[in-house]
């Protein structure tokens, strides 16, 4: 009888036909009051819960007297390496008089399923039901359910869990955990939490499993906190979280940037008596590494070694990389040569890192090198791993080079991406070849790839940087053709460009215009139009501006009162010019070497009127 509350309680939950369609509650308190709840419902106990049980492989297993049965049943237990060989398998069955036991077509289902095929294990499913060629069992159901989670359609697992109940069958542990797995996929966190909550109140003990999935799920969706607490209230029950699930809990605080946070908790994990793994390490080290403390994490990696946790290659990635970063090659190599010392090979990711960090340095045949170890030791580079190099060629101007690596891609197979065809337009026009650049994006189109907003706009700004104002203009307005969502960085660069090239009018339009297309201008497009204002000596709008700036909330910085003093300064208005000094000092900012360079110039102007002279000298 319980195993029929279980069901009536998910369609209550979940609605009619087991859909999911209620809103869902992902707020911290609301999972809170969640996680509150199913700790203090009474667990039946576990004499209660063996009532909820499937059918065992035991239960189910055939006679299979045949030697055509027996082969089959043995080529069932093997893993297959590709579709076409569990197809082939599978028609073979299909055809057997007697058909193989239901048995033999679940363990040919779940090799599919476990190469991550699962539109064809529905698809299969759905052919031997509708042929009868077997009943579906539990196990079946089960593989239905597991294949419908993993396609992000939890709903339809849930109508497969009512149809289970409807035949008959036991629902087990494994099952809701599927289903809670499912819903944390598709990050409905909070109906998740619910079902976990069902399950306990029916009578079923939580596994390590169901736990693990609950706190993963609460820490993806930025729930830590709410995972902590179901930690600590697991442990008042004497439910001891794993090493798996405090893992979960450090890796999430150290991506929110809480790494003091997932110290503590690491500590307290280890007086709890639960020994660290490599997983625990890992994230530890990556959260060191993401906030700047790269000595902190050479140390931890020390540590782990002398507890004798063997450090995998992810663990040595993340620190090269991060030393890399922070312009530490010859100490990254080092890294690399312990990393060899211990068993682990240099992998992809070990191999950018060591180039984009010589590249960085601007050491490009060191770089080279590198690109010519990794293809020596066999690990084939990607496209990224050309991309690193290719960049580093564009940002010194070394075109030449950067287009050799560029046809190289193609040459072994590989298809330059989005990336690289953005980098090489962003290299021609920092090389004044604005031209080249705009061929270079038809080039882009003609081989199928598609530019998106980043690759447009290091064209717009490249076209409007070299002068080409006219083929901006008309780039800018394919771009609004493309159906492109265009942001406040693309209207900026064009409004530069405008006033730039003397245009100010077409300038103050295109930023009086924003409104009506929901855009907000930041500090920097107030800072173009204000220097577009000076330039036009338009000192009255400039000002104006800036009032309008700060009235709507976009609080100026050191760039716009140094942009304006200099206006004010350079048209000789130098009362004006010492009001805003004198602003910009009382908010915490400082004039830049233009600013006093014009300060000092007119310090040495005798004509100057004696209260402004006593001002000028007050700053300097």
């Amino acid at each position: 009888m319980i195993k029929r509350s279980v069901i009536a309680s998910s369609k209550g939950r979940y609605g009619s036909a087991l859909s999911l369609q209620k809103g869902i509650r992902k707020s911290a308190t609301s999972l809170k009051h969640c996680v509150n709840f199913f700790i203090d419902y009474p667990f039946a106990s576990d004499n209660l819960r063996a009532s909820f049980h499937s059918l065992t492989a035991k239960d189910q297993k055939p006679h299979c007297p045949s030697t055509q049965t027996q082969s089959v049943r043995n080529q069932c237990r093997f893993e297959f390496t590709n579709l076409n060989d569990a197809l082939a398998l599978f028609d073979k069955m299909s055809q057997m008089r007697p058909l193989p036991s239901i048995v033999h077509f679940t363990k040919l289902l779940g090799a599919i399923v476990r190469m991550k095929h699962y539109t064809t294990a529905i698809s299969l499913l759905n052919q031997m039901e509708s042929s009868g060629m077997v009943e579906p069992d539990a196990y079946t159901l089960g593989i239905l359910m597991n294949c419908y989670c993993h396609l992000n359609r939890v709903d339809l697992g849930f109508s497969v869990l009512g149809r289970t109940l409807k035949l008959g069958y036991e629902v087990n542990c494994t099952q809701l955990n599927t289903l809670m797995r499912g819903l944390c996929s598709v990050d409905k966190i909070g109906q998740a939490v619910e079902l976990f909550i069902d399950m306990g109140a029916k009578g079923f003990r939580p596994d390590t499993v169901t736990c693990g999935t609950i706190i993963n799920g609460l820490c993806k969706t930025g729930n830590t906190t709410a995972a902590i607490e179901l930690v600590k209230k697991m442990e008042e029950r004497n439910w001891v979280a794993d090493v798996f699930d405090h893992s979960i809990i450090i890796d999430s605080l150290c991506k929110d940037g809480l790494v003091d946070e997932a110290f503590d908790f690491f500590s307290e994990m280890i007086r709890k008596g639960i020994s660290p793994n490599v997983v625990t390490y890992t994230s530890l080290i990556h959260g060191l590494c993401n906030s700047n403390q790269w000595k902190e994490a050479t140390r931890l990696l020390n540590e782990m070694v002398n507890r004798n946790i063997k450090p995998n290659v992810r663990t040595f990635n993340i620190l090269v990389d991060a030393l890399c970063k922070e312009g530490m090659v010859a100490e990254a190599v080092e890294i690399v040569e312990v990393m060899i010392q211990k068993g682990e090979q240099p992998d992809r990711v070990t191999y950018n890192a060591l180039m984009d960090g010589y590249c960085l340095q601007s050491k490009f045949d060191e770089a080279k090198k590198i690109l010519d170890l990794m293809i020596g030791r066999g690990c084939a580079p990607d496209v990224q791993s050309y991309n690193i190099l290719i960049n580093g060629y564009c940002k010194k101007q070394r075109m030449d080079d950067a287009l050799r690596l560029f046809h190289k891609i193609s040459q072994i197979g590989l298809v330059p991406d989005t990336v690289t065809y953005t980098t090489l337009i962003g290299g021609f026009c920092h090389a004044r070849k604005p031209l080249a650049a705009q061929q270079f994006l038809n080039e882009m189109r003609a081989r199928g790839q598609h530019p998106d907003l980043v690759t447009y706009s290091t064209l717009l700004d490249g076209l409007c940087k070299n002068q080409c104002l006219a083929e901006a203009m008309a780039l800018f307005r394919d771009m609004e053709e493309s159906g492109l969502h265009l942001n406040i960085v693309v209207y900026s660069i064009l409004i530069d460009g405008m006033c730039k090239a003397g245009n100010i009018k077409a300038a103050r339009e295109l930023f009086c215009s924003l409104s009506s297309k929901r855009l907000r201008p930041v500090v920097r497009t107030y800072n173009i139009m204000i220097n577009g204002f000076c330039k036009k000596g338009l000192l009255s709008e400039a000002n104006m501006l800036l009032k309008k700036m700060e009235e709507s909330g976009c609080s100026p910085d050191a760039l716009t009162y140094n942009i304006i003093v200099q206006g004010f300064l350079r048209n000789n208005e130098m009362l004006r010019a010492m009001q805003l000094i004198q602003e910009m000092v009382e908010k915490g900012f400082s004039t830049n070497a233009s600013t006093m360079t014009l300060l000092l110039n007119l310090s040495n102007n005798s004509g100057l009127d004696e209260s402004v002279l006593e001002m000028l000298n007050k700053f300097l």
